[in-house]
């Protein structure tokens, strides 16, 4: 629990691209007791530019983000991993209407997460408990979560799916797994049977990355340029 002191000294950080709920985001917030200043910016690679100017000392200690969607979407999560190595906390307001940003969210590991369907309170409640370091899910958040049509895969068949569907020969995803290519041989396999547990066929190479697409593990964007 933060002290009385620490809390007073709160700083945090909105980014979203829409600038009506980028204002509104940042005048919510700025009523919590624990907050000293909130600053809104449109977009993550502006606020990176404002901390690269600034001392360590004047750095927000909590993000509260939309992240981008499409080309941007990797930009920006490897910028919340950053932030979060560098001890800020993050949670991220989002309308999680993209199956591929919400597993990306989940993996990133983020502190919060927040629907843009929730109403004002649910966000300011999950900003006081992240400020005090825990976590916070809203219900509507996990609801959208708890709400995968994937077949439950291990780590490194989520990862195998990710790298094959997208195009990669098998052997090359093997060794981006550090996995001998017999081994992702019989990870692909499983892949594959539990599809079919589904009464989903992903029999074939085009098949399966039409399943990575429908359930997020290839980004739609680029599912014209997969080749195969």
């Amino acid at each position: 629990m933060l002290s009385r002191g620490a809390e007073q000294a709160r700083r945090i950080a909105v980014v979203e691209p829409h600038v009506l709920q980028r204002h509104r985001a940042a005048e919510l917030l700025g009523t919590l007791p624990p907050v000293r200043s909130v600053d809104a910016f449109a977009s993550m690679a502006d606020l990176v530019a404002r901390m690269r100017g600034s001392e360590r000392s004047t750095w927000p200690h909590l993000l509260v983000v939309d992240p981008a969607t499409g080309s941007g979407a990797e930009h920006d999560l490897s910028a919340i991993a950053a932030f979060r190595a560098a001890g800020m906390r993050v949670v991220v307001l989002s309308a999680l209407d993209s199956r591929h940003l919400i597993r990306r969210i989940t993996r990133a590991g983020v502190d919060g997460i927040v629907t843009k369907q929730d109403p004002e309170s649910e966000l300011l409640r999950a900003v006081v408990r992240v400020l005090a370091g825990s976590a916070a899910v809203t219900a509507r958040a996990q609801a959208v979560i708890d709400a995968d049509p994937a077949p439950k895969l291990s780590g490194q068949e989520a990862r195998l799916l990710e790298l094959y569907a997208a195009g990669r020969p098998l052997a090359s995803v093997a060794d981006r797994l550090g996995v001998r290519e017999d081994t992702a041989r019989k990870y692909l396999k499983r892949i594959k049977l539990k599809y079919d547990a589904q009464g989903r066929p992903a029999h074939s190479k085009l098949e399966l990355a039409w399943r990575a697409r429908e359930d997020g593990f290839l980004d739609p964007a680029a599912f014209g340029s997969v080749a195969f």
